[in-house]
């Protein structure tokens, strides 16, 4: 690989992660719980899984910091 395609490459990664940071406050704001009941939005999760193409359960962890460290602790620990 030269130089100008690492450099694509590097920019294209910088791009990505931007992106994706995108992604995430846009799934963060959407699955809100409701403010009334304080709930998750019934379905939701499976509709942004299904958007995004990321699968319910990175979908859960971008919504749920606390989750995804919890689970990362389990597995460590087991």
């Amino acid at each position: 690989m030269d130089d100008g395609e690492e450099g694509q490459l590097k920019d294209a990664m910088t791009a990505l992660h931007a992106a994706e940071d995108d992604v995430t406050r846009a799934l963060r704001a959407y699955l809100a719980p409701d403010p009334v009941t304080g709930r998750p939005v019934h379905g939701r999760i499976g509709r942004a899984a299904h958007l995004t193409g990321w699968g319910e359960q990175r979908v859960k962890e971008i919504a749920n910091p606390g989750l995804a460290e919890r689970r990362r602790v389990r597995r460590t620990a087991g």
